[in-house]
């Protein structure tokens, strides 16, 4: 069953020049989370052995309803694009609903791998431009799926393929109050880069606590999340801001978008595949803003504008000419930073039973 489970996005993503493999590790790695080990229940439908979809039921061990029980979380899910596939995922959907049901979850959410520091939410689309690296990706015809089995949107998110030069001049009066309040912004110290990795995972502990859904995770695994992030980042591109007393209080997460050189290795990480990774290193010409985050304590002081205007200008200096914000949900004020010189590159959905 393993093997079948671990092998079939191989099958579902089949030539498909937009998929970003997973590896396999990495994989294992989520499904062995000591958290979940005694609540959580993984299926492979299959048609003659051979399968064609699959899915992880968890209870989570933080989330509570309305209700005050665990909340049910749906994830790995992956199905073929044929009659098989299809009803294969949704006798899955409703048996993981069942089982969560039956031991005392309440609201069932998903698609999560466990919580919002990993794979969650399903790409709705429109497909007609490539996906950018970290970016929720799936064949389109998921949320058909999702929806049939009797799931609603939950929570929605977009992202935003920006002028930078319009950020730039949008954000200019808020940056440069902040900048005369005695705001400074500084760049990740790569000499130190697992302190700096430290203070970014102390900073979101506090900055992102009241979130929707947000859930802590320990230190350790969220050094491991990003411990593989250091060849991706450039690190004129992630920022901390400093208050006038010179303490961090912000940052940016921002990265060039190296998509096509992530995808090329393949899901693998030997020597063939960091070749791979290294011929197509250099192939994009925009920037990801990823995550942006500010002490609650800071937040009227522009600082979100700042990181913002200061990240845009180093990415122009460096030659970048497009610009994507990525991943903000519905009615975050940070989704209005471009203001609204960026048009929707694509939207995303989290379901809800």
């Amino acid at each position: 069953m393993l093997a079948a489970f671990l092998g079939l996005p191989d099958d579902v993503y089949h030539r498909d020049s937009n998929y970003c493999a997973v590896p396999r590790e990495e994989v294992m790695t989520g499904l062995q989370r000591s958290e979940f080990l005694r609540a959580q229940r993984a299926w492979v439908a299959a048609v003659d052995e051979f399968p064609v979809a699959r899915l992880v039921a968890r209870r989570s061990p933080t989330l509570r309803d309305e209700q005050g029980r665990p909340v049910g979380l749906l994830g790995f899910f992956e199905a073929l694009d044929e009659p098989e596939g299809r009803e294969g995922a949704l006798r899955l959907l409703a048996e993981g609903v069942r089982w969560l049901r039956e031991t005392g979850a309440g609201q069932v959410i998903g698609p999560m791998d466990g919580d919002t520091w990993h794979r969650h939410r399903l790409n709705v689309g429109p497909f007609d431009d490539p996906p950018f690296l970290l970016e929720p990706y799936n064949p389109p015809y998921y949320p058909e799926i999702w929806e049939e089995a009797g799931f609603q949107v939950l929570e929605s998110y977009f992202s935003k393929q920006v002028d930078p030069t319009a950020v730039v001049a949008h954000l200019q009066p808020r940056a440069t109050a902040a900048r005369a309040a005695g705001y400074r912004v500084r760049k990740i110290d790569m000499r130190r880069f697992t302190d700096e990795l430290r203070l970014l995972y102390r900073l979101s502990w506090v900055i992102f606590a009241g979130n929707f859904l947000y859930t802590e995770i320990p230190e350790d695994e969220f050094l491991a999340l990003y411990a593989g992030s250091r060849g991706l980042l450039d690190p004129d591109l992630v920022l901390f801001a400093r208050s006038p007393e010179g303490e961090d209080v912000g940052f940016l997460f921002s990265y060039p978008d190296r998509f096509r050189a992530v995808a090329a290795m393949r899901g693998s990480r030997g020597l063939a595949a960091k070749l791979r990774f290294l011929r197509h290193r250099g192939a994009t010409g925009a920037v990801d803003f990823k995550t942006l985050g500010v002490l609650p304590e800071h937040r009227r002081a522009g600082l979100a504008a700042l990181l913002m205007h200061e990240g845009h200008l180093r990415a122009q200096g460096k030659g970048y000419r497009a610009a994507n914000h990525c991943l903000f949900r519905e009615g975050n004020p940070s989704g209005d930073l471009d203001g609204g010189a960026g048009r929707i590159l694509r939207r995303y959905h989290l379901y809800s039973q």
